[in-house]
């Protein structure tokens, strides 16, 4: 077996382990029953929102030294962080101590972005595109995996949700031994690259020439990108869909509950058969966007648009059933966006510059998210019930989506008239 397959197939082993989670379809329920005792106020208003500060904050940190860290010690970070949340989530029980839980949870998210460019440093870059399916599928095969065993577990009574954590827990354990075994990196994108990356031609001092490279470097991939026009758009995209997204995907589960607290048809402990079915479908979604030709800015309108209609009719949905669909619907167009922005954003820039924009997009996202947090969760903002704020998601969707829609039909009026007014010119 060849050795950058070898490297690719290891993180995406850990990618696999991280994404083994099977207490997290179920963790409100956890909050706010017996030991937790939490209400879904002080759940949406005052726990979650931690996670989301701590990951603005540390996200940038994380994205400046990761490099200069050649990524694993951020890798093992990402594993000790996970770890010390189910610790935490298991043995404490005061909202301090869940509060300081979300410290841990939003230093987890922000170490992702060492494991989507780990092995961009490892591998030559004409394996980028193989080696960025496998870490995707590892992770969406984490989930699915985790999702269907707890809903296994919880189905057959062999296990509670209490002890959903547990599992969890066993799960991360073995990440960070996992994460602590990847082969460490000699050099990487920006700060410490081999000599055929470097930048210096001259004689000068490595070590004095150095962090003015750097900066150089990180400066003049920063504008190649965002000056470009298209590129500049999908980014755009990609940090307002993320957004909404990750909102929406934190807070449907208090959603969930409040439809079945008012009386329903099904029973809310189908959460994890709910997850599996979204991977699934997601999964798919991915694979068909690879392989069917669709003209992107009206997949990214139309698409956009049907999420904030969604989320509109699950706002006011007394069923749950219609909920667990309308999730599922949402979830999978967000992947096949995503997706097309992943690839359309990877088109038009340099390799090297891919790890830049996937951090500078990813700050945006949580920049925007943590207003959107602010506004309508925090005690200085809005303190919306959750129907409330789902109408407010639905309001955002349906924004992006009518501007990007817009795009489409001035994209297609120019491609139309562009070669007839050629013609007639000539």
């Amino acid at each position: 077996m060849e050795k950058w397959l070898i490297q690719s197939i290891w993180i995406a082993v850990f990618g696999f382990l991280k994404e083994f989670r099977p207490g997290d379809p179920y963790i409100i329920q956890y909050l706010t029953n017996p030991p937790m005792n939490f209400t879904n106020q002080e759940v949406n208003q005052e726990i979650f929102p931690v996670s989301t500060y701590t990951c603005l904050g540390v996200t940038i940190i994380i994205f400046l030294i990761t490099d200069y860290l050649y990524y694993k010690p951020i890798v093992v970070l990402n594993a000790l962080s996970s770890f010390t949340v189910q610790i935490l989530l298991i043995f404490t029980r005061s909202k301090t101590d869940m509060m300081v839980m979300e410290v841990f949870y939003g230093t987890m998210t922000s170490c992702k972005v060492a494991y989507f460019t780990y092995v961009y440093s490892k591998v030559d870059k004409k394996y980028y595109k193989t080696v960025s399916s496998h870490m995707k599928m590892a992770c969406l095969l984490g989930r699915l995996f985790s999702a269907l065993l707890a809903q296994t577990l919880i189905d057959n009574k062999i296990l509670t949700v209490y002890y959903l954590n547990h599992l969890t827990l066993a799960g991360v354990t073995v990440s960070v031994f996992w994460a602590f075994g990847l082969p460490s990196i000699k050099s990487s994108i920006y700060f410490h690259q081999n000599f055929e990356h470097t930048h210096i031609k001259d004689n000068t001092d490595v070590n004095v020439s150095k962090p003015k490279t750097v900066c150089q470097r990180l400066w003049s991939d920063f504008i190649m990108a965002f000056t470009n026009r298209y590129v500049f758009q999908w980014s755009v995209w990609w940090a307002l869909g993320t957004c909404i997204y990750y909102q929406c995907m934190a807070y449907f589960q208090s959603l969930w509950q409040e439809i079945y607290r008012n009386g329903t048809d099904l029973q809310v402990t189908n959460n994890g058969l709910v997850e599996a079915i979204c991977t699934i479908i997601s999964t798919l979604g991915v694979y068909l966007i690879g392989i069917i030709t669709i003209p992107s800015w009206w997949l990214i309108g139309t698409l956009t648009f049907s999420q904030g209609l969604l989320l509109l009719i699950i706002a006011q949905e007394k069923l749950l059933s219609h909920a667990y669909v309308g999730y599922i619907m949402f979830g999978t167009f967000y992947h096949i966006m995503a997706t097309a922005a992943n690839c359309e954003v990877a088109k038009n820039i340099p390799a090297d510059s891919y790890a830049l924009v996937f951090g500078v997009n990813t700050f945006m996202s949580l920049l925007l998210q943590t207003c959107l947090t602010v506004v309508v969760n925090s005690p200085i903002g809005l303190m919306l019930d959750i129907r409330t704020q789902f109408y407010v998601y639905s309001g955002g969707c349906l924004i992006v989506g009518a501007l990007f829609t817009v795009a489409a039909l001035c994209s297609t009026y120019n491609t139309k008239t562009k070669p007839r007014i050629f013609t007639t010119l000539n």
